[in-house]
């Protein structure tokens, strides 16, 4: 074969080969590789935590891993004019402050954050500083914009929790800003309210890691529990033995070896016997002497020297559940805020439809 054929049969398989296709910079990304090193097992590709990005002058309040709420405000895009007593709101530049991260109680009132927004800056150096009040939405829902004759002005005692919830019926919330109660040189910040999914989220992987961590334990449990039953009704089936291999000696020796006359007293007297120690235990034990106190004792016994043995902490065990429970109420009682306002929007987007069919 000529060099020129050679040439020419290389190019025509480059020409039909796609690999140039995939020598690109996306698909050397180590992206996956890393998320594979550092991620949990629990982890999904893809799966991104709501970030804090803020979108172009709307602030957001989220949810923390503890019970705190972050309220984020871009308050760098707003300039204060002292003189005139006037606020406004400019684009944001390069040089403009990054948004502003306040930590929140829910059992904080709303004078609280006024009080933060007052002190921080731009407003940090107005003299007096500007009048700040919250406003939410009446009678609307999230998917359309509330009428300015439906905002209601909260009062500054009232809590951060409360106020959240009455909120999230509109998923959003505004900061009125302004040196006037006409609000003619005041600014108006917009504010998202977490969904019920972003308020649950660390509730709900502290949920998951905790059912994780119980149902191995509960695994270990139920194999203990199943041992010990079958150790009691052992035990109980042995008791039946010795008591018919003792009916098997007494005939024996009463009708073949020694009489009635030398078994007699005998036998009274480990009858006897059996009364006095089976009243021994009642005393020791404190209860009734019949047959399910007996194997519930027995279970339990059995029960706890296997746990020792398999190494379960059933105190750990008692904590998990009690954890979970508590886990589980929070949600609910989060997700209860919620429930009312997605009916709702429900049945408004069902009028929607049915407008625009009319």
């Amino acid at each position: 074969m000529s060099w020129l054929a050679l040439r020419s049969t290389v190019q025509l398989c480059r020409r039909r080969l796609p690999w140039r296709l995939y020598s690109t910079t996306e698909n050397t990304s180590v992206s996956h590789s890393q998320f594979l090193a550092t991620a949990g097992p629990q982890k999904k590709w893809k799966e991104r935590d709501n970030e804090d990005g803020l979108e172009d002058g709307i602030g957001k309040l989220s949810p923390t891993s503890s019970h705190l709420f972050k309220l984020i405000l871009p308050l760098g895009t707003v300039k204060v004019d002292a003189e005139s007593r006037s606020i406004s709101r400019e684009p944001a530049k390069e040089h403009t402050l990054p948004p502003t991260v306040l930590l929140l109680h829910p059992a904080q009132p709303l004078s609280h954050i006024a009080r933060l927004i007052q002190a921080s800056e731009p407003f940090a150096r107005a003299n007096p500083p500007p009048s700040v009040s919250f406003r939410s939405g009446h009678g609307s829902h999230r998917h359309r914009p509330i009428p300015r004759n439906q905002l209601l002005r909260w009062s500054d005692s009232t809590d951060v929790g409360d106020f959240i919830r009455d909120a999230a019926r509109a998923a959003h919330f505004s900061v009125h800003i302004t040196y006037d109660d006409a609000e003619s040189n005041g600014v108006i910040l917009d504010v998202q309210v977490p969904t019920a999914a972003d308020r649950t989220r660390f509730l709900r992987r502290r949920l998951a890691h905790a059912e994780a961590e119980l149902a191995e334990m509960e695994k270990l449990k139920r194999t203990c529990d199943a041992e010990a039953h079958r150790g009691a009704r052992r035990m109980a089936t042995a008791g039946f033995g010795m008591l018919v291999v003792y009916w098997g000696v007494v005939a024996r020796l009463t009708f073949w070896d020694y009489g009635w006359d030398i078994m007699e007293p005998i036998t009274y007297l480990s009858g006897l016997s059996t009364v006095i120690c089976g009243y021994l235990w009642f005393l020791y034990q404190g209860r009734e002497v019949s047959y399910s106190s007996v194997l519930d004792t027995s279970i339990s016994t059995r029960r706890q020297t296997l746990y020792k043995a398999h190494g379960l902490d059933i105190e750990r065990w008692s904590e998990l559940r009690a954890e979970a429970r508590a886990l589980r109420r929070d949600i609910g009682r989060i997700e209860e805020d919620y429930e009312p306002h997605e009916e709702e929007d429900e049945e408004a987007e069902e009028d929607d439809k049915k407008e625009r069919e009319a």
